[in-house]
């Protein structure tokens, strides 16, 4: 069975369906029916063990009794088959009655359609996709099993589809973990944040060997216990477990952080806990209140951290991915988690994991988080995972793989201090090192920091969540210093607390100081972010009428040979084959990435002497540098007589040297260009705002692989650079769309 084919039957079959916009749509319409084919297998199981079985499900609502397509022409298709999965289907399962006694293996199938919704309008599609679903014998061990592949990619898909990214781990990090935990048979295994439960089945692909008997096999099908706040994916963790051969799936469909920490029991703690909680994210104040106060933060990550040093038996174990910000937080709830973690758990171990790990839906970077309830820390180990030799980004075609943590899983049993000549890659620090630099665990990092891009929505959100947070800090010390002033009585309480007071000014107007530090920041960090989003595909929808990009590069590779017959141009030297392991995210379809030297003639500057140049505008405008560039445009102030090298009307001119990757679309007819200036010069049938829009959301990695000794970017570092090239008419669609926004913006 192929997974390519599989899947994109299914997604082919559905983009004809008017109801159905986008590749998101089209997984949740997949899953929906999966679950209900996958667990009417399941029931003919259990039917087959058990005489007195009865389902949960109406005998009429059953998938054997309304969705197999006998070929008998008896099968529901076209408006009647809508009509039942809209008008029946859904409502049925939708209310089916649970209680405490019902099993959790019947009640699942109401919650997973608690807020599932069918999507397609055509009732003939409908039909072509369940009978390729029903095509499927589930009830077969090993086809089953050969499908849990397909179902991964599946997961990979809506990790890559989806506006969030919460939902999906990469398999490699979900392993390693349980690898280095390693559960056994007769530990529970909690993650309380499940998504599509790849903890979970990680863990349960650990176990399974370990399964000897018919005793131990009812062991294992209460091994992994999972939380799920959101609908689709609490789905997607049921039907991946039932995939699993896990009979009564304990999965919650609910929030984790609901109940009060200090509440839990014995019986609601965990030998092993494994998860990677949701980043960025804010919860009420109702929610906060279920935390001590010291441990109150407003980063979902770490009121998740509380609720497994809470949940974790002793000598229980866990392993826990954690955004970069959690490490260098040293104030506040932060301080507080990691003074009660070093003061009551183990913390042995962090990796620090190269960034893109999570690539396409964000760059942002993460670590694992090592640490059991057996003692306090006496010392804890740093390792940096760098990225594998070859690689410059992970991505959906080229994700993070098992084999990428070798060298970790080499070093875990054998831990030795790595020095380098910028710092270690691996070293040990004491508990009491760590507490005198105020919990700071950001240690043992990456010698060159890459721009991290967030997407839109998640750099909106933190930006929103970071400027409560100083607002709230600035109104308490606002607060608290009213307070004292009101309650003024004596000269000796005066000085006291006037000293108190002028502490907390210097903290306001630091505060305020970094109030006014994002403010200014934000909006530039906001058009990288729309900027970067556009290059990957996502700004805009993809019209299947516009002419696919490889025939646009070929048109244009057609038209540069024949300038180069004409002699206009100079043959430029033959570009390499990009590889696999270059190209840093995934792209639609119609889109291709070359090399910009494919598409661009490049023209470099020349310098004039200051005899060759002056102040009349009568003569060849002079470009020198980015003093020359305002807002866009092209300011002059010298002319010369002698021009030699020449830029034209309509080129995009980018500063190579002093000022480093400024650009400007040149609007006056034609100028000299300095030494500091490349002018590109591009063939008609391409945007070349669009061009300047993808050299400004990569500016800085250009920066960063310039291999000119002296600071500036060469002519190799812009031919050899790799484009994500749209279609022409998607080029003009994404810069109206980006330009639309960032009018909107700029009035911040």
């Amino acid at each position: 069975m192929s997974i390519t084919s599989f899947v994109k039957t299914l997604q082919n079959i559905m983009r004809n369906d008017a109801g159905i916009s986008g590749d998101a749509q089209r997984i949740e319409q997949i899953v929906w029916i999966l679950f209900l084919k996958i667990y009417d297998a399941k029931e003919e199981i259990w039917e087959f063990h058990n005489d007195s079985f009865q389902s949960i499900i109406p005998e009429d609502y059953r998938w054997r009794n309304w969705a197999v397509d006998n070929k008998d022409g008896k099968a529901m298709t076209g408006e009647a088959l809508l009509n039942f999965v809209n008008g029946e289907l859904f409502p049925v399962l939708k209310e089916i009655e649970v209680d405490e006694n019902t099993p959790i293996s019947k009640a699942i199938v109401r919650f997973a359609f608690e807020d599932a919704y069918n999507y397609m309008k055509d009732g003939v599609l409908l039909r072509q996709v369940i009978n390729f679903i029903d095509s499927i014998d589930f009830t077969d061990y090993k086809e089953r099993h050969a499908f849990n592949e397909i179902y991964e990619q599946i997961l990979k898909d809506l990790q890559a589809q989806r506006a969030s990214g919460e939902f999906y781990s990469p398999r490699a990090t979900t392993d390693f973990i349980t690898q280095m935990i390693k559960p056994q048979l007769g530990e529970r295994v909690a993650d309380f944040a499940s998504g599509t439960g790849g903890f979970l089945t990680s863990a349960l692909n650990y176990l399974k060997p370990q399964v000897k008997s018919t005793e131990d096999n009812e062991v294992y099908n209460n091994s992994v216990f999972g939380i799920e706040k959101k609908a689709f994916p609490y789905l997607l963790s049921i039907t991946n477990l039932l995939l699993h051969d896990i009979d009564d799936p304990v999965i919650i469909h609910g929030n984790s952080l609901d109940k009060n920490v200090r509440e839990y029991n014995e019986n609601e703690k965990f030998e092993v806990i494994m998860m990677n909680p949701p980043y960025g994210g804010s919860e009420k104040d109702s929610i906060k209140m279920n935390f001590p106060m010291e441990l109150r933060s407003s980063e979902t990550a770490d009121l998740f951290l509380s609720v497994i040093m809470y949940r974790l038996k002793q000598n229980g174990r866990a392993g826990v991915i954690l955004p970069d910000g959690f490490l260098f937080g040293t104030d506040g709830a932060k301080r507080a988690i990691k003074q009660k973690m070093f003061k009551e758990f183990n913390v042995h171990t962090i990796i620090r994991l190269p960034h893109s790990v999570f690539a396409p839906y964000t760059t942002i970077h993460t670590n694992i988080l090592f640490f059991d309830k057996s003692h306090p820390t006496e010392e804890v180990w740093f390792y940096r995972l760098d990225m594998p030799e070859g690689y410059k980004n992970f991505s959906k075609t080229k994700p993070i793989k098992l084999e990428h943590f070798q060298p970790a899983m080499d070093w875990w049993d054998n831990r030795v201090v790595i020095s380098e000549n910028n710092g270690f890659k691996s070293q040990r620090y004491t508990a009491q090192e760590i507490i005198d630099d105020s919990y700071n665990l950001d240690l043992c990092g990456f010698p060159q920091e890459e721009e991290i891009f967030l997407e839109p929505k998640e750099l909106i959100a933190n930006y929103q969540e970071e400027r409560r947070r100083i607002n709230n800090q600035i109104d308490s010390i606002l607060k608290e210093v009213q307070l004292e002033l009101d309650e003024l009585t004596a000269i000796n309480e005066q000085k006291s607390i006037i000293a108190t007071r002028e502490k907390r000014e210097s903290t306001y107007e630091k505060l305020e100081l970094n109030s006014r530090r994002i403010e200014k920041d934000f909006p530039l960090k906001l058009e990288k972010s729309i900027l970067y989003y556009a290059m990957q595909g996502k700004l805009v929808e993809q019209n299947p009428e516009d002419e696919p990009a490889s025939q646009l590069i070929d048109r244009i590779k057609l038209e540069k040979e024949g300038l180069i017959k004409e002699k206009v141009i100079k043959k430029e030297k033959v570009l390499p084959n990009i590889t696999e392991s270059e190209i840093p995210f995934e792209i639609p379809s119609t889109w291709e990435w070359c090399r910009m030297g494919e598409i661009i003639q490049l023209i470099s500057g020349r310098d004039l002497k200051a005899s060759e140049y002056g102040t009349d505008s009568k003569e060849t405008p002079y470009i020198t540098g980015a003093s020359n560039f305002n807002d866009g445009e092209v300011e002059i102030v010298r002319w010369t007589p002698v021009p030699r090298v020449i830029s034209k009307k309509g080129d995009l001119l980018i500063t190579c040297k002093g000022t480093i990757g400024e650009t400007s679309i040149q609007k006056i007819e034609e100028a000299h260009i300095a030494r500091q200036v490349m002018a590109i010069r591009l063939p008609e049938m391409l945007d070349t705002n669009y061009v300047q829009n993808y050299l400004k959301a990569v500016v800085q990695d250009i920066k960063n692989s310039a291999k000119s000794m002296i600071p500036g970017i060469s002519r190799d570092d812009l031919l050899l650079r790799l484009i994500p090239l749209p279609p022409f008419e998607e080029q003009r669609r994404i810069v109206k769309s980006f330009n639309t926004i960032m009018e909107k913006v700029n009035y911040l």
